[in-house]
């Protein structure tokens, strides 16, 4: 499996594993700079499941008119502003 076809919890869990190791005083100059460019390339891999969830999720969240509804864990925005009755 190459690098861009990881999951996201995949790299995400290879992103920790790398960071493990960089935190870690056992490591050379050049093992640690190693790991840092795979870590960069693993973050740049969640970064892009991420941003391409993100997009999904606001084509799911138009509304009927093509507006954006903009909602928070279940409630509006507005609703947590305090604009908006929750009880309604």
């Amino acid at each position: 499996m190459t690098k861009k076809e990881l999951t996201f919890e995949k790299a995400l869990a290879e992103l920790e594993a790398t960071l493990g190791h960089l935190e870690s005083d056992e490591l050379t100059l050049e093992e640690s700079l190693k790991h840092f460019e795979q870590g960069i390339a693993l973050m740049r891999i969640c970064e892009t499941h991420l941003k391409s969830a993100e997009g999904r999720l606001r084509e799911l969240l138009k509304g009927e008119n093509g507006e954006m509804v903009e909602r928070i864990l279940g409630s509006t925005a507005d609703a947590l502003a305090g604009r908006e009755d929750p009880n309604e």
